[in-house]
């Protein structure tokens, strides 16, 4: 989960500076004369980002959505595995919690 949280983040980190560079060369090529037109150019990458930003959070939703059911089924198959593992877990923090005092 953690690796696809990171990887989504990338994907979104990736767009958004896409995003920048796209608005700041539109800017660039752009003067006072053709504000409108630059206006045009900026709302339809900013749609576009938007597009893209939708897409991948719809993907971060769905590997979620396959690790949450992979979990859940692990938890069914195995519950007490599962009441161990987190029983040793506790007892790891409570043991290094008790050493922080």
């Amino acid at each position: 989960m953690a690796r696809h949280g990171r990887e989504a983040a990338e994907d979104i980190g990736s767009e958004l500076r896409s995003l920048l560079s796209e608005l700041e060369s539109t800017l660039a090529e752009g003067t006072s004369a053709d504000a409108a037109a630059l206006r045009a150019q900026i709302s339809d990458r900013l749609d576009n980002a938007r597009a893209r930003l939708n897409d991948t959070h719809a993907v971060l939703r769905q590997r979620a959505g396959a690790v949450f059911e992979d979990a859940d089924a692990y938890l069914h198959e195995k519950p007490w595995q599962t009441i161990v593992l987190v029983g040793g877990l506790a007892l790891v923090a409570g043991v290094l919690l008790g050493r922080a005092r």
